[in-house]
C-alpha cells in the first residue's frame, strides 16, 4: 500500500508564534496575547468566508485578523509596521521537530505533500524560507476550489492532486478542526497536540494518532500499515 502525508502548514509544520519577536517591538508585553487573538481570528474568518462562500486569498483573513487585533487591544500601528509584520508572517520558522520528521519519513519512502488554507505562492515560499520545500511532491492549496478546510471538498481535492485514496492518506495537523474535517472525508489522522494544554472538540471523534510532536510520527503511521 502506497502512504502519503499530508502535512497541514500554519501551526503543523510552521510556528505561527515566531511572529511574536516583532510583535514584541512594536507592542510590548501584550505580544503574546495579541498573537493569539490574531491567529484565532486568522482562522474564524477563513471559517466565515467558506460558510458564506464568499473566498478571499488566506492572506486577506490574515490581515483582517490582524486588524481586528489591533482594534481589540486599542492599538494604533502605521501601514508600514502592519505590512512588516504581515512581512514576517510570510517567513515564519518551522518547528524543530519537522525536519527529522520529513527526513525519517523520506527514509521509509513515504510520500510527503503539503496541505494548506494558505496560498500555492504564499505556501511555497514559506516552505522554502523554511528550507523545506523540497521534501514535497505536491503543494496543495485550498484556493483552487475558492473555499476553506474543514469543507469536505478540500480534502476530496488533496485526494485527486495526491493521486491518492482516503485509507493510504494520513492528515497531519495540530489543529482539531482539521483532523475532524479529514476524517469527516474518511482520511486517517493524526493529531500534532503542540501544546499541553489543548483540548480537543467533544464531538464523539478522535485521532487515530495522538502525538505531542513530529519525532514519532513516521514510524507511528508505518505500524499501523
Amino acid at each position: 500500500m502506497a502512504l502519503t502525508l499530508a502535512f497541514d502548514i500554519y501551526g503543523t509544520l510552521i510556528d505561527t508564534q515566531g511572529v511574536n519577536k516583532k510583535l514584541e517591538a512594536f507592542v510590548g508585553e501584550k505580544a503574546a496575547e495579541l498573537s493569539s487573538l490574531w491567529r484565532s481570528k486568522q482562522l474564524e474568518y477563513s471559517f466565515r468566508r467558506g460558510l458564506m462562500r464568499d473566498y478571499q486569498d488566506f492572506e486577506i483573513c490574515t490581515r483582517q485578523a490582524l486588524q481586528f487585533g489591533l482594534q481589540a487591544f486599542k492599538i494604533e500601528l502605521h501601514e508600514p509596521q502592519i505590512e512588516s509584520l504581515m512581512q514576517t508572517y510570510r517567513v515564519l520558522p518551522a518547528f524543530d521537530d519537522v525536519v527529522p520528521c520529513l527526513e525519517l519519513a523520506t527514509s521509509l519512502g513515504i510520500r510527503l505533500v503539503a496541505f494548506s488554507n494558505g496560498s500555492a505562492r504564499a505556501v511555497n515560499e514559506l516552505l522554502e524560507h523554511a528550507g523545506i520545500r523540497t521534501y514535497f511532491s505536491e503543494v496543495v492549496s485550498v484556493e483552487a476550489l475558492q473555499t476553506f478546510k474543514p469543507n469536505p471538498d478540500v480534502y476530496n481535492y488533496l485526494l485527486t492532486r495526491s493521486q491518492s485514496t482516503a485509507a493510504e492518506t494520513w492528515l497531519v495537523s495540530g489543529n482539531p478542526f482539521d483532523i475532524l474535517g479529514a476524517a469527516n472525508a474518511d482520511l486517517k489522522t493524526a493529531w500534532i497536540k503542540r501544546q499541553q494544554d489543548a483540548v480537543f472538540d467533544p464531538w464523539g471523534v478522535t485521532p487515530i494518532i495522538e502525538l505531542e510532536g513530529l519525532e514519532r510520527l513516521p514510524v507511528s503511521v508505518r505500524d499501523r500499515l
